[in-house]
C-alpha cells in the first residue's frame, strides 16, 4: 500500500533546501567554469549532474540511514500524480542521496520554477532584438535559417533510423516516426540567448553577420519547437488535422501578436517615454502580457519558450524599456530561477545508464548534430551573400546548444517517447558543443572581424 508521501508543508521545506543547495553547487561551479574560460552554464548543468542520480544516486551507494528530517521513506514510497501506479509487489525505490534531498515531489515543484525562469530569460532575449538591424536582410535571414535547420533535421532522418532500437527508443511509448522527429528538433536546437550574448559581447550585434544570426535564430528557435510540437503531436496519435490546425494557430498567433497587440502597445511605449521611468502599473502590464503570451503558447503547444520571446519581441520603446526591465529581472532570471532549471535537468540525468555499447550511437548523434547544424549554417551563409568566414563564425554560434536542447530532451523523456540514454546524449550535446564555442569563436573571429560590414548609423537606430 503506498503511503500518502510529504504533506504540503513538508514540501515547501523540502522546496527551500532544495534551492538553497542548488544555488550553492551553481555558483560554485559556475565560478570554476569561469575560471577555466567556460560560460557559467556549463557549470550550471554540471551542477544539475553532480546533484542529481549520476553522481549521488543509488547506483553509486544507497543511504540506508538517511536523515529523518528528510521524511525519505515516505517521500519515495508516495504516489506522484500523473504517474503510473506500479504493480502490485513493486519494490520501493532505493534511498539515495539525490532521491532524499530531491524527492519526487519537490522536484515537481523545481520543474515548474525551472519553466518560468525559460520564460523570463527568453523574454528579455526578445526585448533586446532590434528589429532596425534586420531590414534588407531577408535573403540572407531566410538561407542561413535553412541551413541552420533544414539540414539538420534533414540528417536526423539518417540518424533517427540507425538509433531506434530499445536503447534509445522507449519501446511501446510512441512511433518510429515521434522518435525521429525528436531527434530531428535536438538536433536542430541552437541556443539563441548564447549566441546573442556572445555577439553583444564581441560588438558585432551592429555588423551584417551579427544581425543575419541573431534573426536567423529566432526563426530557428520557432521552428524547432513547432517541430517538437509535431513530434508531440504524433507521439499522442494526433492525426494530419489536428497538427495542420497547430501550424494554423501558431501563425495565427504570432501575426495577432505582430499586427494587432503590437501596434495596440504604442500608446504605452509613449506614456512610459514621457514618464521617463517605468512604473509599478507599466511593470505589471509588461509581466502579464508575457505570461498571457507564454500560456496561450503553451495551450498551442509551442512551448512557452516561444511565448515569452515574442512578448519580448513586440514590446515598444525596445532599448530603453530593455534596460529598465533587465534591471529588475536578470538577476533573478540569471542568478536564482535558470539555475534551478538546468539543476532539474540535471535530476533527471543519469550516466550510471551508459554503458560501452552505447558510445559509437551517441558518437554519431554528436557528429550529425555539429556537423549538421555548424556545415549548414556556413553554407546556406554563403550562399544567401555573407563571406565563407562570415559563415563559419555564425556556424559555429548556430551550433551552441546550451540550455534548449535540456528542454527538448525532457519533452521527449517525459512524453516516454526516449530513453535515459538518449536524454543524457542531450545533455552531452549540450556540453560538448556549449563549451566549444567560445574558444572557436576566438579563433575563427580575428579573420572577419576586420571586414565585416557595419551597418550605418541611421540604419542602427532604436526601434519605437
Amino acid at each position: 500500500m503506498l503511503r500518502p508521501g510529504l504533506t504540503p508543508d513538508q514540501v515547501l521545506g523540502m522546496v527551500l533546501l532544495d534551492i538553497t543547495i542548488i544555488l550553492i553547487v551553481a555558483r560554485l561551479m559556475g565560478k570554476l567554469a569561469n575560471k577555466v574560460g567556460q560560460p557559467a552554464v556549463v557549470g550550471e548543468i554540471l551542477a544539475g549532474i553532480i546533484l542529481g542520480p549520476s553522481v549521488l544516486g543509488a547506483t553509486i551507494f544507497t543511504w540506508t540511514n538517511s536523515w529523518s528530517f528528510l521524511h525519505c521513506e515516505a517521500a519515495l514510497s508516495a504516489q506522484i500524480p500523473g504517474t503510473p501506479i506500479p504493480p502490485e509487489g513493486t519494490p520501493p525505490a532505493l534511498e539515495s542521496i539525490s532521491s532524499c534531498f530531491f524527492p519526487p515531489q519537490s522536484q515537481g515543484v523545481l520543474g515548474n520554477l525551472g519553466q518560468i525562469a525559460l520564460v523570463f530569460f527568453m523574454f528579455l532575449v526578445g526585448l533586446e532584438l532590434d528589429f532596425d538591424l534586420l531590414k534588407g536582410k531577408a535573403k540572407s535571414i531566410v538561407m542561413v535559417s535553412i541551413g541552420a535547420i533544414v539540414v539538420p533535421i534533414a540528417l536526423a532522418f539518417v540518424v533517427g533510423p540507425i538509433l531506434f532500437n530499445a536503447d534509445y527508443f522507449a519501446a511501446g511509448g510512441a512511433s518510429k516516426s515521434s522518435f525521429t522527429l525528436f531527434v530531428a528538433a535536438m538536433l536542430a536546437v541552437t541556443a539563441f540567448p548564447v549566441m546573442a550574448r556572445i555577439l553583444q559581447e564581441k560588438k558585432l550585434t551592429s555588423s551584417l553577420m551579427g544581425a543575419t544570426g541573431v534573426a536567423a535564430a529566432a526563426i530557428v528557435t520557432v521552428l524547432m519547437f513547432l517541430t517538437v510540437a509535431v513530434a508531440s503531436g504524433v507521439a499522442t496519435d494526433q492525426g494530419a488535422s489536428s497538427l495542420a490546425v497547430k501550424f494554423l494557430e501558431a501563425g495565427l498567433f504570432i501575426a495577432v501578436l505582430f499586427f494587432v497587440v503590437r501596434p495596440a502597445l504604442v500608446p504605452l511605449g509613449r506614456k512610459y517615454e514621457e514618464a521617463g521611468n517605468l512604473t509599478a502599473g507599466l511593470f505589471a502590464m509588461v509581466v502579464v502580457l508575457l505570461f498571457a503570451s507564454a500560456y496561450v503558447a503553451h495551450q498551442i503547444g509551442i512551448n512557452v519558450i516561444v511565448g515569452g520571446f515574442l512578448a519580448g519581441a513586440i514590446l515598444p520603446a525596445r532599448a530603453s524599456l530593455f534596460r529598465d526591465i533587465a534591471a529588475r529581472l536578470s538577476d533573478i532570471t540569471a542568478i536564482v530561477l535558470l539555475p534551478i532549471f538546468l539543476a532539474f535537468s540535471g535530476l533527471k540525468t543519469d550516466f550510471t545508464k551508459l554503458s560501452v555499447d552505447h558510445i559509437p550511437a551517441i558518437a554519431l548523434f554528436l557528429a550529425a548534430g555539429i556537423i549538421g547544424k555548424w556545415g549548414g549554417s556556413a553554407v546556406f551563409a554563403k550562399l544567401g551573400g555573407l563571406s565563407w568566414a562570415e559563415g563559419n563564425v555564425l556556424g559555429v554560434l548556430m551550433n551552441c546548444r546550451g540550455l534548449l536542447v535540456l528542454v527538448v530532451g525532457l519533452i521527449a523523456l517525459n512524453q516516454g517517447v526516449i530513453t535515459p540514454p538518449m536524454q543524457v546524449a542531450g545533455v552531452l550535446m549540450a556540453l560538448v558543443t556549449t563549451m566549444m564555442t567560445g574558444p572557436l569563436v576566438d579563433r575563427f573571429l580575428p579573420t572577419v572581424a576586420a571586414d565585416t560590414p557595419k551597418l550605418e548609423p541611421a540604419e542602427a537606430s532604436t526601434t519605437g
